[in-house]
């Protein structure tokens, strides 16, 4: 499903984006900000394998169609 790795895309870089923003007081710390944003892309990175797999596994009609027919 595009809407699930959509939502946790913009749930991962928004919080990246903001605890970035709120450990500085609101100012930019291009470190920080590189570190959490790294992490936020493994994180969707993996939640992406872990999800392509389950959606892999999943009966579709047309594997329901093959197996029954």
């Amino acid at each position: 499903m595009i809407k699930r790795r959509v939502f946790a895309a913009i749930l991962l870089y928004g919080f990246a984006i903001g605890s970035a923003l709120f450990w500085k007081n609101g100012a930019w710390d291009w470190s920080i900000l590189a570190i959490n944003l790294a992490s936020a892309s493994a994180g969707l990175l993996f939640l992406h394998s872990r999800w392509r797999r389950k959606e892999a596994r999943a009966m579709t009609p047309q594997k329901v169609k093959d197996i029954f027919s």
